[in-house]
């Protein structure tokens, strides 16, 4: 296939001299969609970042890990390929490799007449990488005033956009409307390519703060990513934040009809990525943080004793 459509060969070997000097290397994989975007991307003609997006989900769940990213492999399905649509998908892939310092080992191409309907493509990612089992994050015990700190997100990066477009009413001409309160068209703000959080997560690291749990905001939205943060056996003090909350969620909420609790099932709520660090490291790893350009925020605090998340105003 990639003969056919004149594709650039790839490469799917790495050499790994240079993790002999881990005590314990340890391979670990994560996989991404991005099927929700690439509708919207799709409808408007606009899939130039659409690749990059996958990546950046899939690098996200290793920094998240405190792994180093090795390979990354994409699934393109679709009724029939078409070259050029191909070839924008993949120079989107092939710039946030380039980005992360991975390896893009290959795309598999699929034709499924039966299942997609004219010019719809999906995308996945599948990602591997390596890590020393002893500095893994997520292996720490959490204790009670340890403090959440959440890293702010480049719109929704992969979440919510089921809902967004069923309650928006979102067509083409809809999301080419600028609006003075988003400083842009809907979808621009929509379609702004997902954040990495590679740099900020390694500057960290190599300070040696111990990182208690870390994850990435997806797959279920902000509450969910918190009670994965605690691992589903801790409970948690959450301030709600409305200050922070940047006007594209605000749309969402008002003009969208949708209330604040189905929000924070859904949306990312303008976090990207979250971590747990113990309270006397915080302000010293949000210093670190902002050395590389993040906006950390304290969310709040872990409460050992219960397994409830509760919210203050």
């Amino acid at each position: 296939m990639r003969e056919k459509f004149g594709l650039k060969s790839l490469q799917n070997e790495i050499k790994l001299e240079r993790f002999r000097t881990m005590s314990e290397p340890v391979l670990v994989s994560k996989t991404n969609g991005v099927s929700g975007k690439l509708y919207i991307a799709s409808e408007m003609d606009r899939m130039d970042k659409i690749g990059y997006d996958c990546v950046a989900a899939c690098v996200n769940d290793m920094a998240a890990l405190g792994a180093e990213p090795l390979f990354f492999y994409s699934n393109i399905s679709c009724v029939r390929p078409k070259a050029d649509k191909i070839r924008i998908i993949e120079d989107g892939i092939t710039e946030a490799c380039e980005q992360a310092k991975l390896q893009f080992a290959g795309s598999e191409i699929v034709e499924l007449p039966d299942k997609y309907a004219f010019d719809q493509y999906e995308l996945a990612g599948f990602i591997v990488g390596i890590v020393d089992q002893k500095k893994k994050i997520g292996l720490k015990r959490l204790e009670d005033g340890d403090v959440i700190v959440g890293l702010t997100s480049d719109g929704l990066h992969n979440n919510g956009y089921v809902l967004a477009k069923k309650q928006l009413f979102l067509s083409k001409g809809t999301m080419e409307v600028y609006y003075d309160t988003l400083g842009g068209t809907l979808g621009d703000l929509l379609l702004r390519p997902t954040k990495m959080y590679q740099k900020c997560m390694k500057h960290l690291l190599d300070t040696e703060i111990e990182i208690k749990s870390c994850i990435q905001v997806a797959h279920g939205g902000l509450d969910r990513a918190l009670q994965l943060l605690l691992h589903d056996e801790y409970g948690a003090v959450v301030k709600r934040r409305t200050d922070t909350i940047p006007p594209l969620y605000q749309m969402l909420h008002k003009d969208g009809n949708i209330d604040l609790q189905q929000m924070r099932r859904t949306f990312n709520m303008g976090i990207g990525m979250l971590l747990i660090v113990s309270e006397e490291n915080a302000d010293r790893a949000a210093e670190y943080l902002e050395e590389t350009g993040e906006n950390p925020i304290f969310l709040g605090l872990v409460e050992s004793g219960q397994k409830i998340i509760r919210y203050l105003e």
